[in-house]
């Protein structure tokens, strides 16, 4: 740490960066690039390898050599969850975040947001996102300037996580965020004292639940116009890819109960929490019928089953009761519109050829340059000229 501190005396707090590393070795040289070329210097970087299979381990090696600010740590493979928490164990910084292997960070983010922390001891900083598409930049998530504390945490950026997709009276918020773990920095110390790690039950949901729980517990937020980081996509990537999550169904009841015991106790306005439980379950529908995707088309054993299985669960919960939050879906978001439709017209087996429908078209309308500018026009609308960042 001294060495860090004689190589660098610029007089501001540590800030530890946390990189899981897999199978990076195409873009993880960029990534760390943009975070050590970063205008705030005091930087200590994890790369925490979760045994890779490819060059990233050399890479990673021949980074610590070279630059005084990284660290290598290799783990046994345990997923990503381990290796974000291994990042949290192993930070020493006053403030800490997390950058995926394959992004960029834009020069100034940590420096403005953590200025703008400092001036008011808040426990979270959170700055716009940006896609990054065979070279081209978009926004994706956009945040206005503010700080925020108590009850107005709740409605200006937890709530716009919680509702994404809706359109109810008490989100009224200028902020249009995703519940991605990218654009925040954290207060180190305010994460020790709350305990917080990361916990996955089904295979996409860490982010949201880290992000959502730690706004629950804020005490102060600041957020930041500024697109301070850019998402790279590409149609190879893991969120375009589809995998069956085997016995779904009790992962999707035990995450239920770990985020309504946090959830319960955030939110004041017990309405809010209740709507917010029955959009869940509705998701949790939409993700149901998405899964089915995965299951081979040959294997129809397996898909017979999974049908009995969907079917007995959706008439355990009488999900016809749970379906009135459809009126306030937004545009844009259509395979949500489309199962939650056929589950209330058609029923349950029919909304499986309903999914499947959106499945082929999501696939033959696959261009994600396509798929960015239908969102932008659809999700933003006028939003997106009152709102506009100048991308760099």
């Amino acid at each position: 740490m001294e060495g860090l501190r004689e190589c660098y005396p610029v007089n501001q707090p540590l800030l530890s960066v946390i990189v899981p590393v897999y199978n990076g070795e195409k873009y993880l040289e960029a990534a760390v690039g943009s975070i050590l070329s970063a205008s705030y210097k005091e930087i200590e970087l994890l790369l925490i390898d979760d045994g890779s299979l490819d060059g990233s381990a050399e890479i990673c090696a021949r980074l610590q050599e070279t630059e005084k600010r990284v660290r290598y740590i290799y783990q046994e493979n345990s997923g990503i969850v381990s290796a974000r928490n291994r990042g949290l164990a192993e930070a020493s910084g006053a403030y800490l975040c997390f950058c995926d292997q394959d992004d960029l960070v834009e020069p100034l983010m940590y420096e403005r947001l953590i200025e703008k922390m400092e001036s008011c001891t808040a426990d979270i900083g959170i700055c716009g996102t940006g896609r990054l598409i065979n070279g081209k930049r978009s926004k994706y998530e956009r945040v206005d300037d503010g700080m925020y504390e108590g009850e107005k945490i709740k409605k200006e950026l937890l709530y716009p996580i919680l509702f994404r997709g809706y359109d109810y009276d008490f989100v009224q918020s200028g902020n249009y965020m995703y519940g991605t773990l990218w654009k925040c920095i954290y207060n180190r110390s305010f994460l020790v004292n709350n305990c917080f790690r990361f916990k996955r039950f089904i295979n996409y949901e860490d982010d949201w639940i880290f992000v959502t729980q730690t706004l629950c517990a804020a005490k102060k937020a600041v957020t930041d116009s500024y697109t301070g980081y850019y998402w790279r996509v590409s149609d190879g990537s893991k969120s375009h890819s589809c995998h069956f999550v085997e016995d779904i169904i009790p992962k999707m009841r035990e995450y239920s109960v770990f985020v309504t015991n946090y959830l319960k106790n955030g939110i004041v306005d017990k309405d809010i929490f209740k709507e917010y439980i029955r959009i869940s379950l509705c998701e949790h529908f939409v993700i149901l019928y998405q899964n089915e995707a995965g299951i081979p088309k040959y294997d129809k054993e397996k898909r017979d089953k999974y049908h009995m299985e969907v079917r007995e669960y959706l008439e355990s919960v009488n999900y016809r009761m749970k379906l009135q939050c459809r009126k306030h879906l937004k545009k844009g978001v259509l395979r949500r519109k489309a199962v939650l439709g056929a589950l209330k017209y058609l029923g349950i087996e029919k909304t499986f050829c309903i999914s499947r429908a959106v499945d082929w078209l999501e696939k033959t309308l696959s261009s994600v340059q396509w798929i960015v500018m239908l969102e932008r026009r659809l999700k933003r609308g006028k939003n997106e000229t009152n709102h506009s960042n100048t991308l760099l």
